[in-house]
């Protein structure tokens, strides 16, 4: 970590697209081959993090409709409501479209 702190932050950026595209690479590829190794680790690597994202943002949006409640009738309170109702709608939609492609996935 200490050299990175020392790096360009141009340089860093740089040097993180580069590893994206060869993770994306690898993506393609794995999509390509179903029966590689490559493609189970590839899908266990998208499920583990497939799954906290939308968990984070069901919680992000039970969270500010929490804050939204709680501060009473404010300029906050529509806007918060609204936001806060959307996100948990989003999160738990892909929580369960997630399971249902895990599900699919084990079922083929």
């Amino acid at each position: 970590m200490f050299i990175w702190a020392q790096l360009d932050m141009g340089i860093v950026g740089i040097i993180g697209m580069l590893i994206a595209i060869v993770v994306l690479k690898l993506g393609v590829r794995a999509a390509q081959n179903p029966e590689s190794g490559l493609y189970k680790v590839y899908s266990v690597s998208l499920a583990i993090i497939r799954y906290p994202l939308w968990i984070f943002t069901a919680f992000i949006g039970i969270a500010l409709l929490a804050i939204a409640i709680t501060s009473g009738a404010g300029e906050f309170f529509l806007g918060g409501v609204l936001l806060g109702s959307f996100l948990l709608f989003v999160g738990l939609v892909g929580i369960r479209n997630a399971f249902k492609s895990k599900k699919s996935e084990r079922d083929e």
